[in-house]
C-alpha cells in the first residue's frame, strides 16, 4: 500500500510522541511507587522526572497533528536524546540527593540536555521539509 511521504513523516512523529508519552507514564508511575516505599525521604528530582518526556511528547504530538510538514529525523532524534538525558539526569540527581550526598558529575546532564535541545532547535530551523523522508 502506498502512503505519501507527508503521511509517513507524520506517522513517524506520532510514533516518537507515543514513545515519549509512554516514558512519561513510566516515570510518573515510578515516582508514585517511589513515594509509597520511600519511608518519607523525598526528592523532587525523582518525583518530577516524568515532566521532561511529557513536555517532549506533547510538543511532538502537537507538531505531528498541526504542522503541514512534520519535522524530520535529525530533529526527532535530538529531541528524544535531550528528553532522555534530562530525565536520566533528574533520576540520577534524585538518587544521589536521597542518599544524602552530592556529585559534581551530575552537572553534566543539564548541560548535555541543553546542548541537545539547541541542536534539535537548529535542525528544526535549518532542515528542508519539502523533500522525502530523511
Amino acid at each position: 500500500m502506498f502512503t505519501s511521504v507527508n503521511e509517513s513523516s507524520r506517522r513517524r512523529v506520532l510514533c516518537h510522541a507515543a514513545g515519549e508519552l509512554g516514558a512519561a507514564l513510566f516515570f510518573a508511575v515510578f515516582g508514585m511507587i517511589y513515594e509509597v516505599f520511600s519511608h518519607e525521604v523525598y526528592s523532587y528530582y525523582m518525583i518530577y522526572a516524568f515532566l521532561f518526556p511529557l513536555t517532549a511528547g506533547f510538543t511532538l504530538l502537537l507538531m505531528g497533528l498541526l504542522m503541514k510538514r512534520p519535522p524530520r529525523r535529525k530533529f526527532l532524534n535530538c529531541l528524544n536524546a535531550a528528553s532522555a538525558t534530562l530525565t536520566l539526569g533528574s533520576v540520577s540527581t534524585g538518587v544521589v540527593r536521597i542518599y544524602g550526598s552530592s556529585n559534581s558529575l551530575l552537572k553534566v546532564y543539564p548541560v548535555a540536555g541543553a546542548i541537545l535541545l539547541l541542536a534539535a532547535l537548529f535542525f528544526f530551523i535549518t532542515e528542508d521539509r519539502s523533500e522525502g523522508m530523511g
